[in-house]
């Protein structure tokens, strides 16, 4: 009988989502559709901020979900099931795109993609009436943190991550990881924004 699931990963315990991974991997065919229920919206979301292509990105989601199932047996057993899910979609997503060159060649893949960020910060500042000027303002702020600041940001923040998890999806070490959310946070403080930017950054 199918599991009752909201579309919500918070929704069930860590213990509820490991037995979904076990029985997947034993070839539960209900238990991988239950994870993908649970999971696919928010890879999607995710995938979207590096490239803008959606149907690139829905390609390479569904690649990751064949290779899972395809070689299920063969995986560990994974705690965090949503920051390997995020590891992995991200690093297929830079390997098929430097594959199909649409991202320059370079030593580091630092700068190499596009990470759109959004908070909810202009819908908190539309809904609170606050002036046409300053979301210009915010919007020029905002893009000029470097991509990685924006992922590190939007992973801390917008799911919640500890900055180990940060840290294994995004392939660099723990300082790493809080550098660039300092640097990020420390470079909005010093703009013209920071009670909005705190309000909605720390309110989860």
């Amino acid at each position: 009988m199918k599991t009752e699931l909201s579309g919500q990963t918070d929704t069930l315990s860590d213990d509820r989502h490991s037995d979904l991974w076990r029985n997947f991997k034993l070839g539960d065919r209900q238990a991988f559709a239950d994870l993908l229920e649970l999971y696919y919206p928010l890879l999607l979301n995710y995938g979207v901020r590096f490239q803008k292509d959606r149907e690139f990105v829905k390609d390479c989601l569904h690649d990751l979900i064949l290779d899972l199932w395809n070689n299920r047996e063969k995986l560990d057993d994974v705690r965090l099931i949503k920051m390997y899910l995020l590891k992995s979609l991200r690093r297929k997503l830079l390997r098929e795109s430097r594959r199909l060159k649409w991202f320059r060649e370079a030593n580091e893949v630092t700068e190499d993609y596009s990470f759109e960020v959004q908070f909810a910060i202009e819908s908190y500042m539309i809904s609170n009436e606050v002036q046409h000027e300053d979301l210009k303002k915010l919007r020029v702020k905002l893009d000029k943190l470097t991509k990685r600041q924006r992922e590190a940001i939007y992973l801390r923040f917008h799911q919640q991550m500890e900055y180990e998890d940060i840290a294994g999806i995004m392939a660099i070490n723990y300082h790493s990881a809080v550098n660039l959310v300092y640097e990020a946070l420390k470079f909005l403080r010093k703009n013209w924004f920071l009670s909005i930017a705190s309000l909605l950054l720390f309110r989860n």
